[in-house]
Parts: C-alpha cells; structure tokens; sequence
C-alpha cells in the first residue's frame, strides 16, 4: 500500500469504506455559527467575571484553631473579614467521627469600624466531636 506501487490507488482507505463527502464550509467559515460561538463564549466570560465580583465582596472567614474541650464542649477561633459597618451572621458546626453534624450555632459578628475581627466560640455538642468548623458567613441587613 505504499504510493510507490503504481496499482494501488493513493486513496485506499476511502475506496474500500466510502467518504462522505464534504457538503459546504465548515462550521467556522459560516458566519451564523461563528457569530453564535463567539457570543457564548463572550457570555461565559462575563458570568466569571460577575461570579468574581459577586463573590469577592462578601464577608470571608478562616479559620485560626480548634479543640474538642469535652465530650460536650468544643470549641474555635475564626477571622471574619467584611466590609467596615457591616454586621456578619456565622454558621459554625460541630462533626463527629462519621462527619455526622453534632453540634451547631450561629455566631452574630457585631458592625464595627474594623474590616478583620476575631472571634472564639464554644459550642455545645451532642456527642464528641472530632472537628469544629465555619460553614458559612453571610452579611445581615440591618
């Protein structure tokens, strides 16, 4: 099958299982796809760039430490920054063993001029906990 050999023709493989042939331009020579492509792909970016925004302005929180005090008892110390004056509502969980959800309490953050506060938290379980953690911080209307 080498084109050296002048019985075999150059297209083998399309002569024995076909070639279907090619009916117009490709999808991005024409313009309707090209235009559809190109305003997904600029809606796309738009939706990351807002995601970003959105999600950059939003109070953040890290956590510092956290201990298992006693079978009913743990407890954290966590960072939350927010835009200054604003007031931030905290879910802090406690999880077992089996990641099983043993102890759960809000925090409420008062407005302060401080953009970055820190905060300790006990919080009461039913059985040991294993870890404590924030779940989430979102910012309260007042």
């Amino acid at each position: 099958m080498s084109p050296s050999r002048p019985d075999v023709p150059a297209d083998v493989l399309a002569q024995r299982y076909g070639r279907r042939p090619r009916v117009g331009r490709p999808w991005y020579r024409r313009p309707g796809p090209l235009a559809a492509a190109a305003v997904g792909g600029a809606l796309v970016l738009a939706y990351g760039g807002w995601l970003a925004v959105a999600q950059s302005q939003g109070p953040s929180y890290t956590e510092i430490s956290h201990r298992v005090i006693d079978d009913r008892t743990a407890q954290i110390r966590f960072s939350v920054t927010r835009p200054a004056g604003t007031q931030v509502r905290c879910q802090v969980h406690a999880l077992d063993s089996s990641s099983s959800e043993v102890g759960l309490v809000q925090v409420d953050v008062p407005a302060s001029e401080e953009t970055s506060v820190q905060e300790s938290v006990q919080v009461r379980t039913t059985s040991r906990a294993v870890t404590v953690g924030v779940e989430s911080c979102s910012a309260v209307e007042p």
